[in-house]
């Protein structure tokens, strides 16, 4: 699923979803602008399977509780350093 397609403007985001896994979707997400970006990135997770809330962590960090709105989709915080990639687990 393309969250936000390359555009070289702005933060990149891919989503890999199987709801028969424990970890339901995986978010790489890529900075390609040479200064440290703050976003909320919005995750649709309707094809992860998941209805009413989510776990989901960057990284190897603490993962948080986040509920789904109607449209079965997260909020989440993201820093990400110049030119550099994170990734994000939900469950």
């Amino acid at each position: 699923i393309h969250v936000r397609r390359a555009d070289g403007r702005d933060i990149d985001c891919m989503m890999h979803v199987n709801p028969r896994l424990k970890t339901r979707a995986l978010a790489m997400v890529f900075n390609p602008l040479n200064e440290t970006v703050e976003r909320e990135l919005e995750l649709p997770l309707y094809y992860a399977g998941l209805t009413k809330t989510a776990r989901a962590r960057e990284q190897n960090g603490k993962p948080r509780t986040y509920t789904l709105d109607r449209q079965y989709r997260i909020r989440v915080p993201l820093r990400i350093a110049p030119a550099s990639v994170t990734w994000l687990a939900v469950e």
